[in-house]
């Protein structure tokens, strides 16, 4: 397993994934969080310039707040998917829907919260759209960039041939529920489970939460529809 860095920037974690030459970034966190990791590299002695590519998993302000920053220190190139690409590029949010309660009446409230420039984050042009499965070795890392659509139209997934999946909010670990609270196509994320679990993934290393087996997810397929309900805590 190649070494990996869990840090959170505001509410959301990004993480690092060491390769042969480098590492790469996966995702941005909040808004003006940039310090953050910039002190958590100089305490580990990383340098930014050792940052080669950052791969935004969806373009959501939580995600891509920092990326701005963030970028114009490491000097490297955006990775998103094409469906989100103009999004990115013009600095705009659209609200998933919820998938219970509390994320409908988070919905509901974040759609007209958004009108108020709430979500607001500093665009950025992507030097990458992904349009399918992207290799990373030319960036260092044994591994791939899968597209993994459900909770975003363009959401991707980080995948490692040694089983580690970085997903995003295509899961979650929060509240005894992997299955996450918004997401425009709930059916979807069930079809991009099923494709992570073909692949032999292991461990999911979600964006809100720790990381957890894969079986939890696997469960959840297999119950089919009840997957929206709270399940058991992960661990």
């Amino acid at each position: 397993m190649a070494a990996v860095h869990r840090v959170r920037l505001g509410i959301c974690n990004i993480y690092l994934i060491q390769g042969n030459s480098g590492y790469i970034l996966v995702d941005a966190g909040n808004a003006n969080r940039e310090e953050v990791l910039f002190n958590y590299l100089g305490r580990h002695s990383i340098s930014p310039d050792q940052i080669k590519l950052i791969v935004v998993t969806h373009v959501h302000h939580d995600h891509v707040g920092s990326l701005s920053a963030i970028k114009n220190i490491c000097k490297c190139p955006a990775a998103v998917h094409v469906k989100e690409a103009r999004l990115l590029q013009e600095g705009k949010f659209i609200m998933p829907h919820g998938t219970n309660l509390l994320g409908k009446t988070i919905s509901f409230i974040g759609k007209r919260a958004a009108w108020t420039g709430f979500f607001k984050y500093s665009p950025v042009k992507p030097e990458i759209e992904i349009t399918q499965e992207m290799n990373l070795t030319e960036f260092g890392v044994n591994g791939l960039i899968l597209p993994t659509p459900g909770h975003t139209e363009g959401s991707v997934s980080v995948v490692l041939p040694t089983g580690e999946a970085f997903v995003g909010d295509l899961a979650v670990n929060l509240m005894g529920s992997v299955f996450p609270p918004f997401a425009q196509n709930a059916p979807e994320i069930m079809m991009s489970w099923r494709k992570l679990a073909r692949l032999g993934v292991n461990t999911i290393f979600p964006s809100h939460g720790a990381p957890f087996g894969i079986n939890l997810l696997k469960k959840k397929i297999d119950f089919g529809v009840k997957s929206l309900q709270p399940d058991s805590q992960p661990t």
